[in-house]
């Protein structure tokens, strides 16, 4: 051959290293980007399980707060009606009232006054609770939903009496003090005003359980919620495992076409140093 000349064999070498090469550069540059998708996928997923927790503990903190209302309401419920009928009894009926000392009509009118000072606490309290939790705060996208949690444990004065209500609070504002379970003792109501307070009883109690259907109506779309939310985690996950693998076929065939590529070329320097 004359020198300076590559004969037809080590120009076909050349542009099949030269492919090689470009093919290896190729791979490199689809393995960065696949490096970017599985990281985006990483902090998608993250973000993803993040949620999934959130909307757990959501959905737990209901639960417990529904177990909670329902002991509330099981014992105000009990008690409440239990307490009236014994007052009824101890008007009513004579052959009843033999079995009671004179001071008992006292004491369960008393127990009645205090029910209605604890219900109201606790009613007062179980509300504050909700307040500071989580799932309240949450940003509910049905209008309707949102308004379930809002109203949770609410109640008004409005079914009350005004006559026993303007006892209650001139009672405590002689006392220059604030609500006071011990004050509720100088309070003295009519028959007919203590079936108005069982009757008002009666209504916190069903303000109980309206907003325990409401927490289950609440529980059950944070159920939904988790469940699409792991749905989409599962999807996610699944994502993630075909880009790491497809990223690591790209590496391994990168490093497949450096080591053909160099191989190439050896056997190119190979053939120009037979024919010199």
């Amino acid at each position: 051959m004359r020198r300076g000349k590559l004969t037809n064999n080590s120009v076909l070498l050349v542009i099949m290293a030269g492919f090689f090469a470009l093919l290896s550069f190729f791979l490199d540059q689809r393995v960065i980007q696949k490096e970017d998708t599985v990281r985006n996928i990483d902090v998608d997923i993250q973000n993803k399980i993040e949620k999934v927790n959130e909307l757990s503990t959501n959905s737990l903190t209901v639960l417990m707060l529904e177990d909670r209302a329902q002991t509330v309401t099981n014992y105000y419920t009990f008690f409440s009606t239990m307490f009236y009928k014994t007052y009824l009894n101890l008007e009513q009926n004579d052959d009843f009232k033999k079995y009671f000392n004179e001071q008992a009509k006292d004491y369960i009118t008393n127990f009645i006054k205090f029910d209605l000072n604890y219900i109201l606490y606790d009613l007062t309290a179980i509300r504050d609770d909700t307040k500071n939790m989580s799932f309240y705060h949450h940003k509910y996208k049905d209008k309707e939903l949102q308004d379930k949690v809002e109203s949770l444990f609410s109640f008004s004065y409005d079914f009350m009496e005004k006559s026993i209500l303007d006892k209650m609070v001139s009672t405590y504002a002689k006392a220059g003090e604030e609500w006071d379970v011990e004050k509720l003792e100088d309070i003295k109501f009519s028959s007919n005003e203590i079936y108005e307070i069982y009757k008002y009883l009666f209504q916190l109690n069903k303000e109980f359980a309206i907003s325990i259907k409401k927490l289950n109506d609440i529980s059950n779309y944070f159920d939904k919620e988790e469940e699409n939310e792991s749905n989409e985690l599962d999807l996610l996950t699944v994502k993630g495992k075909e880009a790491k693998i497809l990223k690591n076929y790209f590496i391994l065939t990168s490093i497949l076409a450096q080591i053909l590529s160099l191989m190439t070329l050896l056997f190119l320097f190979r053939n120009i140093i037979k024919e010199i």
